[in-house]
């Protein structure tokens, strides 16, 4: 014969006896205690979720099962699954979040507020169907013949309106990219693309610096016979 433990119930105080082996939610179940569940004990909802609140060192440890859900955190909020917790003495527990008449008062609310969000079913008409359909007919004989008036134009496109003066487009008629003329040396012979005006005006000033520069480095320096007469 198996061992039986005392299980009191918050915030009731009933106690029950539970036996040895069975998880909690079986067990209260049988008693006809009301633990909400949705996966019927297979550790995959977290509904059944109770609080211990003594006899910690009396249940088994949580399977990997309910850690996956629930972590290692069983010392800091002291919440165990029922379906994954088995007794191996006295225990009291919590279960106040469990009442039946709130649960079953949601799921009434739930299943109200849906089939008022419900549509009405439309039916429609057979002559609303024949319309629809010659509708759709003509739709795709349209579609037919602007594939096949756009097959004839692209038909040795390369052949029709030709301009011999016209020039060539390169790379597709497409848009140049953006050049960054900020890295280019303008002073170079090959460069031919025309500079903007405040470039232009940068540049104008610069060669006009460099030139003063050069002509007063002239004036500084002594001619040849100076520096001869210095010399000697």
């Amino acid at each position: 014969m198996s061992n039986t433990f005392k299980v009191t119930l918050r915030p009731s105080g009933e106690i029950v006896e539970v036996e040895e082996g069975k998880n909690l939610l079986v067990a209260l179940r049988e008693k006809d205690i009301y633990i909400k569940s949705s996966c019927g004990g297979h550790a995959t909802c977290t509904d059944c979720i109770i609080k211990i609140v003594s006899g910690e060192d009396y249940i088994t440890p949580p399977p990997f099962s309910e850690l996956k859900l629930l972590g290692n955190v069983f010392h800091i909020t002291k919440e165990r699954l029922a379906c994954q917790t088995c007794l191996t003495g006295d225990v009291t527990i919590d279960i106040t979040k469990h009442d039946k008449a709130t649960d079953e008062a949601k799921l009434k609310n739930k299943t109200a507020n849906f089939s008022k969000k419900k549509l009405p079913t439309r039916i429609r008409k057979e002559p609303d169907i024949k319309k629809i359909r010659t509708e759709r007919a003509d739709e795709r004989a349209r579609e037919e013949v602007e594939n096949l008036v756009k097959a004839e134009t692209w038909k040795k496109h390369w052949e029709k309106n030709q301009d011999s003066e016209a020039p060539k487009k390169l790379a597709g008629g497409k848009r140049p990219k953006f050049f960054d003329t900020d890295k280019v040396d303008y002073d170079k012979t090959d460069y031919t693309r025309p500079l903007s005006a405040e470039k232009q005006k940068l540049r104008d000033e610069r060669l006009e610096t460099e030139k003063l520069k050069a002509e007063n480095d002239k004036k500084i320096q002594p001619s040849d016979k100076e520096y001869k007469k210095f010399r000697e």
